[in-house]
């Protein structure tokens, strides 16, 4: 097998404890119903690369996808046929594009370089490897080359023990840590953000875990660039508000593209560690191309699942930093202006 693709003897629960870990570390209305190294190449910082100011022809701003299908899991097990399905379609109702290769082509162009953004900490709440195939292979559907796409997470040990082989050669689908860190400052937290994003990818695709957090309240799509940082902990001050300084720098700013919640399976409760009583199958992706609104429409998921099980009010503890991302102009966290379009099986 190539690239990132899932490797059975890799899966094993007990890889999270292994040697040489690093030291850092109200529901919504429906709208329808229904090992050769390469070097990393720079890119320019020009802003016809990103993302931000570009979004290409697809994915209106403020518009937040909602697709579920229960019979994505079956006795435990993540139905990767069923999966791939739900990402081309939250992709075609996101872009408004009836053809899959046509969505994909909206949002990526042929000669970009893609780092996917994965969570595979903390199983088995995480950004699952048969959703993260089904974005390569909707990319490679628009005529990107396997070997532009890279796919990323805080360590190999966590990518491997997710399933993921990694690869850093000049064939196939690239996966594995950053290694190369480029110095910036988020608000006042001084960051090491990779370089995968400051140096090589034109675009970014963020794919999430979907849960609470006992620090942030939850953590989306915005606290998963943690996962891009050196020294994520820096963050974990005052409700962790300053992840929005994080997401206002320009690399990830400017080149977010896509996001993929992975919510089918979600976490409620006592997050970000695996607590068994509080996961639920969500059996759904939410999708986006503004973090802040997809957050926004992500908590509320949350809030509404809490509700059901006694726990009324708002999430705590208090959710910081999707507020504040929204006060710096990084997206809208206004309920009245996301437009949710819901899609189930």
């Amino acid at each position: 097998m190539r690239g990132c693709e899932y490797d059975k003897t890799r899966q094993r629960s007990s890889a999270r404890k292994g040697k040489n870990r690093p030291r850092f570390f109200s529901p919504l209305p429906s709208r329808v119903s229904g090992k050769g190294r390469v070097g990393l190449k720079r890119s320019s910082f020009s802003d016809s690369h990103f993302g931000g100011n570009r979004r290409r022809e697809g994915g209106e701003k403020g518009r937040v996808v909602i697709v579920q299908d229960p019979a994505v899991i079956a006795h435990r097990k993540i139905n990767a046929e069923i999966a791939e399905r739900m990402v081309h379609r939250a992709v075609r109702l996101l872009t408004g594009k009836e053809n899959q290769t046509l969505a994909w082509k909206s949002l990526f162009s042929p000669k970009e370089r893609v780092a996917i953004m994965v969570n595979t900490r903390h199983p088995p709440v995480i950004g699952n490897r048969e959703v993260v195939l089904a974005i390569v292979n909707g990319l490679k559907s628009a005529g990107l080359d396997e070997n532009h796409i890279i796919v990323y997470d805080l360590t190999d040990e966590e990518l491997e023990s997710a399933g993921y082989k990694l690869n850093d050669s000049s064939k196939g689908l690239r996966c594995h840590t950053s290694r190369e860190h480029r110095e910036m400052k988020a608000g006042p937290v001084p960051v090491r953000l990779s370089k995968i994003l400051t140096d090589y990818a034109d675009a970014i695709i963020n794919v999430p875990a979907f849960r609470h957090h006992v620090k942030a309240g939850v953590t989306i799509s915005m606290k998963n660039h943690l996962g891009s940082v050196q020294s994520p902990r820096d963050f974990h001050r005052d409700n962790c508000a300053h992840v929005a300084d994080l997401n206002a720098l320009d690399p990830i700013r400017k080149k977010t593209r896509l996001i993929v919640v992975d919510a089918i399976r979600g976490q409620c409760n006592f997050g970000p560690m695996h607590v068994p009583w509080y996961v639920w199958d969500y059996t759904g992706l939410i999708a986006g191309t503004d973090p802040v609104a997809v957050d926004t429409v992500a908590a509320e998921e949350i809030k509404a699942q809490r509700h059901k099980r006694g726990m009324q009010g708002p999430v705590r503890p208090e959710i910081k930093h999707i507020p504040r991302a929204a006060e710096m102009s990084l997206g809208t966290a206004d309920l009245k202006k996301i437009s949710v379009v819901r899609d189930r099986a």
